[in-house]
């Protein structure tokens, strides 16, 4: 079984916000960005948001923009079972 990573999401000037514990991205635009974490979904919101790198392998995601908001989900199954909710419906 596959050990849950540490989620942690760092904000800086509300200009570059750098996450962890990143399993997926399912949208994203100019104004929005949705993905999977280890602590549940996660929506950033702002303007001229553009994903700078991505690294799933080691989870890892960064961004720049101008950030609004970020909001999280609550978490569905098991604490890190990297599974979309297309992969949960049809188990």
């Amino acid at each position: 079984m596959e050990q849950a990573r540490v989620h942690s999401a760092t904000l800086t000037n509300r200009q570059r916000l750098a996450l962890e514990g990143v399993q997926h991205v399912d949208h994203f635009d100019d104004d929005s960005i949705t993905l999977a974490t280890e602590m549940g979904p996660l929506t950033i919101r702002g303007h001229g948001l553009r994903i700078q790198s991505l690294d799933l392998d080691n989870g890892q995601l960064l961004v720049v923009g101008e950030f609004d908001a970020l909001i999280y989900g609550r978490k569905i199954g098991g604490r890190g079972t990297g599974q979309s909710v297309w992969q949960k419906m049809w188990r």
